[in-house]
């Protein structure tokens, strides 16, 4: 608690709000108020006690910044106002918390329906090229093997968005070696457009418990970030193997921009992105198939130098 004159000065400053500030309550008493927490103006114009509190950001004597909530008592016959606050850094944090596991839920309850109305018409389509190509041997077929590529490429989209909602792990056993591969052969194209080369090294695997389509929306979308980070010239490598425990590795590393700290510690959130036009759903969607399937995703990354993603999960986990 503190109270401020009519000048805008502390009058007082008891030693709760010395803790809160990080500074001896000596040290405070006199100080202006906005440059100890905030403006004069919020305080005039901020709720009673009896009403919804104010909130706001304020930068510590040592460097640091929190954020308060406070409320105000009206101003006595000498203007002075009561000024209540506390930290509700933490508070902000579980609230974000909250969103981000509201704004997922609804994304999972949406995406199947959705993505079963775009899956099936996509599946005719492709049918139907396919037989075209087939009966065809003119020029015309190399237009038609244009479009089943682009159509293809539209699938792996939806594997990438679909994959958010379930686990990685299948009860058939399929060559996840060549779904690695062909979701590369499909980003192969766009990647040689932008001047970008991309390398895959993934070796022949048995045959695996583990989704197609998941393990590609995987791919897609670590590929695709990769392809954003990267200029003309930039390099991706996509690696797939075996770890003698008995997991799945995926790894895709390029020589991009890399993220800085910032971006970093919250680039698995659902919705956060760096890029002017991006969704922010692939690396959230990548975080949720690893926490899914019981595994986890590591980030490797360095401004400058490029990004490292990997990708563990195990082939038969503990609560199978």
């Amino acid at each position: 608690m503190v109270v401020v004159g009519a000048d805008g000065r502390l009058t007082y400053v008891n030693p709760g709000a010395g803790r809160i500030l990080r500074c001896p309550t000596e040290d405070l008493l006199g100080a202006a108020v906005e440059d100890v927490l905030v403006p004069m103006s919020a305080l005039v114009h901020a709720p009673s006690e009896r009403e919804e509190r104010g909130e706001g950001e304020v930068r510590r004597v040592d460097g640091t910044r929190t954020v308060v909530g406070f409320s105000v008592s009206p101003p006595t016959a000498q203007g002075e106002r009561t000024v209540l606050f506390q930290e509700i850094t933490g508070l902000l944090e579980l609230r974000r918390d909250r969103d981000r596991l509201l704004q997922m839920a609804a994304l999972g309850d949406a995406l199947p329906s959705v993505l079963h109305e775009l899956r099936n018409p996509l599946a005719s389509i492709t049918s139907a090229l396919e037989v075209l190509i087939e009966e065809r041997d003119d020029a015309l077929r190399e237009d038609l093997h244009a479009i089943l590529w682009e159509v293809r490429r539209m699938g792996l989209t939806l594997q990438g968005v679909g994959g958010l909602v379930r686990t990685m792990h299948s009860k058939r056993h399929v060559a996840i070696d060549l779904a690695v591969s062909e979701a590369c052969r499909i980003l192969q194209a766009s990647a040689t457009r932008r001047g970008i080369v991309l390398t895959i090294q993934v070796p022949t695997l048995p045959l695996l418990p583990l989704d197609w389509g998941g393990v590609s929306g995987v791919v897609f979308n670590l590929v695709k970030n990769a392809m954003d980070a990267c200029e003309e010239g930039g390099r991706i490598t996509v690696r797939a193997s075996l770890e003698s425990d008995d997991a799945f590795v995926l790894q895709v590393a390029d020589t991009g921009s890399g993220m800085t700290p910032e971006v970093l510690a919250h680039c698995r959130e659902l919705f956060f992105t760096s890029k002017e036009k991006g969704s922010g759903i692939g690396l959230a969607l990548c975080q949720q198939i690893a926490a899914l399937s019981g595994g986890r995703l590591d980030i490797d990354t360095e401004v400058g130098r490029g990004t490292i993603i990997t990708l563990r999960v195990p082939l038969h986990p503990q609560d199978a």
